[in-house]
């Protein structure tokens, strides 16, 4: 007698996000997922919503080289309800049955399309949740602000699915701070493909480009220039150093969402460190940007677990950091990089002087960092519990608990 085995149909997801130009962290996530998963398990539908008069976005033109299943949908309100009605078709298009959000405004457009799909099951991955007083802002209604996005952000949380994800144990903790239940969020750290981000597949175009000599060190960043970023005390901890070490080109490569990069290019002039700082602008080549890098420096007021952190310490660079959000998660102060409080740009520029002034010590930090993301950060490794957690929360909806995906583990 022939015996036909059960074989359950893949869950179909639709992974929502929001972007500008070319992304950040979490579109390399969730761009690598989508490549990596396992097509019996899950078809996902990557989904972007973009801007018309966004130029440079090309996160179609990653998705087309990955050959992953991608669309974007053009945003161009607060609340713009043709987009809504596109997504809400491609739901049903598609026949998606799980919506995975991953920022503020798909955790918005992900609870309304609820209503028009009763049946689409919500999930939500908070990659960042700042937490900030007063004293932050030039004014108090920017501080106001910024405490309504936050209430808004965590009523919508908790009328997802449990367990939110959160990309390190310090988002966690600032979530709970702001009123999310502990049981209702569970930690996965984002990972990196370690046999992409190898120092030895870049070629140091900066070096070339901004005709730094062998014997010249390099000192960078690939940010998005925001406050967050803090770049004030990255143009101080750039003073400091150049006074100590003649011999280094401090790199800043990234853009702003408006002229931000204009202004600080105008900032550095104003401090006359337009021949110590240079700024590249957004750049697609990141291999080519790490490989040119000796020290990775990130002056952060506020973090996640930095996809770019991983990347330079993937590449056998070491990072020097300010210890915020998940970052000493990732680095191992004194043993991978070292941290720093934030604003401390002279205990910050000491680290970097100690760096570049100690090649032994460079050496045995870059071979540490590489060890420890091979180790502890596998991209591999988060896609298959990511599968988990998807047939868990399309199988068992709102009777799924937290307990249940960690006995599976």
């Amino acid at each position: 007698m022939n015996t036909k085995i059960f074989s359950p149909e893949p869950v179909r997801i639709m992974d929502l996000r929001g972007t500008y130009k070319g992304g950040g962290g979490p579109d390399k996530t969730i761009l690598n997922s989508a490549a990596r998963h396992d097509p019996s398990r899950v078809y996902v539908l990557v989904t972007y919503l973009r801007r018309k008069d966004d130029k440079e976005f090309d996160i179609h033109l990653k998705a087309s080289k990955l050959g992953i299943h991608y669309v974007d949908v053009y945003d161009e309100s607060l609340l713009d309800f043709k987009c809504l009605s596109r997504l809400s078709a491609l739901i049903r298009e598609h026949n998606i049955t799980l919506l995975h959000a991953h920022d503020d405004k798909t955790l918005f457009y992900g609870w309304l399309l609820k209503f028009f799909n009763p049946r689409l099951v919500i999930m939500y991955t908070c990659h960042s949740h700042s937490r900030y007083t007063r004293s932050d802002f030039g004014n108090c209604l920017s501080y106001y602000k910024f405490l309504m996005r936050t209430k808004i952000r965590i009523f919508l949380m908790k009328r997802y699915r449990s367990p939110v994800i959160s990309v390190s144990e310090n988002t966690r903790e600032r979530l709970v701070a702001h009123g999310m239940s502990p049981i209702d969020i569970e930690v996965i750290y984002n990972g990196i493909d370690v046999d992409y981000w190898k120092k030895e597949r870049g070629e140091a175009v900066i070096r070339h480009e901004l005709h730094i000599p062998s014997k010249g060190f390099v000192v960078g960043t690939v940010a998005r220039i925001t406050y967050d970023k803090d770049l004030p005390t990255f143009y101080e901890v750039a003073r400091r150093v150049s006074e100590k070490v003649p011999d280094v080109t401090f790199v800043i490569v990234g853009d702003g969402y408006g002229n931000e990069l204009e202004e600080a290019k105008a900032k550095v002039r104003q401090l006359g460190l337009d021949n110590v700082i240079k700024f590249t602008g957004h750049r697609s080549n990141l291999l080519d940007i790490y490989a040119s890098f000796d020290v990775f420096l990130m002056t952060s007021l506020t973090e996640g677990l930095p996809n770019t952190a991983l990347e330079a310490m993937s590449m056998n660079i070491p990072v020097v950091s300010t210890s915020v959000g998940g970052v000493p998660e990732l680095v191992v102060h004194n043993k991978t990089g070292f941290l720093s409080d934030v604003h401390d740009a002279r205990g910050l520029s000491e680290q970097v002087i100690s760096l570049l002034k100690n090649e032994q010590q460079r050496a045995e930090f870059a071979l540490s960092a590489r060890q420890r993301i091979e180790k502890y950060f596998s991209f591999a490794l988060r896609v298959r519990k990511m599968e988990g957690y998807y047939e868990r929360f399309n199988r068992n909806g709102s009777e799924m608990s937290v307990t249940a995906v960690r006995g599976s583990e």
